[in-house]
């Protein structure tokens, strides 16, 4: 009999382990579950501010499905040189940025100061095709976007380019823009070793890009500088509407089927 009731408590004593064992788990597993939730829920109201194509600097909202940043959201910018395009547009350089020698069918080319070719920013301007809107703003950009991606798409079918991120409506301040990152190789270089990220408009029947051009997988060092330029651009009817100025005479359309940079960086970047 004493063997059989020291067995028995043997066995209860065992099992009571087992279930204190049991509901430890279950308790480390709870708070596991509800951190998890945290950081779910967390992810779904942005912590402060929202993520997606085009990255940035944190606190842009999307409004109708177009991001949108202030420009207080963004680095700064500085306003050294003079209007171009015939008085139509002034570009602001970004701070850390220096303006560089210009270039046919380059309005401005911009890079880190201290150094030349990648990464670089390159503004083009050139008179709007037929059937683009007159000016973009933040009713059409979106329908813009639209018509952005189907030249894109028809590019990619023809194998003439890739596409790294699709056509995107976007907002800098009160500018409206359209934003996309295709490849693009040095001069001379047999396979595509950067990355373009081309912000383009309609402002008065001409077209602007940004282009920033950048070695591959280095993008988000510099965006932010290339969506602040954008933000700062000041577009006006200019002093010579009738006619394109010497600058802009060349093509220089933003082209975005071109797998190589429009104009090839002042220098090969340095190893």
């Amino acid at each position: 009999m004493f063997s059989s009731n020291v067995s028995s408590r043997s066995v209860n004593s065992r099992r009571a382990i087992a279930i204190r064992c049991a509901t430890l788990r279950w308790a480390r597993r709870g708070r596991l579950l509800a951190a998890l939730a945290m950081i779910g829920l967390a992810s779904l109201t942005g912590c402060g501010g929202t993520t997606g194509a085009g990255g940035g600097t944190t606190g842009a909202t999307t409004t109708n499905g177009v991001k949108q940043y202030t420009a207080a959201q963004l680095p700064p910018v500085v306003q050294e040189i003079p209007a171009l395009d015939g008085g139509r547009i002034e570009i602001p350089t970004p701070d850390g940025w220096n303006a560089g020698p210009r270039a046919t069918g380059l309005l401005a080319r911009f890079h880190l100061k201290g150094r030349s070719g990648i990464p670089q920013i390159l503004v083009k301007a050139d008179a709007a095709p037929a059937g683009v809107p007159d000016t973009i703003t933040a009713d059409n950009v979106l329908a813009y976007a639209d018509l952005v991606q189907k030249e894109l798409d028809a590019q990619v079918a023809d194998k003439k380019t890739t596409v790294l991120e699709p056509a995107k409506p976007m907002m800098f301040g009160s500018n409206a823009w359209v934003r996309y990152v295709i490849p693009g190789k040095l001069p001379n270089k047999d396979r595509a070793t950067l990355e373009r990220q081309i912000l383009r408009t309609v402002q008065r029947g001409r077209v602007y890009s940004i282009d920033l051009q950048v070695e591959g997988n280095e993008l988000p060092k510099s965006r932010d500088h290339a969506y602040a330029m954008a933000a700062g651009i000041k577009f006006s009817a200019g002093t010579d509407a009738a006619a394109p100025p010497p600058e802009a005479a060349a093509p220089a359309g933003d082209a975005p089927a071109a797998p190589a940079p429009e104009a090839p960086p002042a220098e090969a970047p340095k190893p």
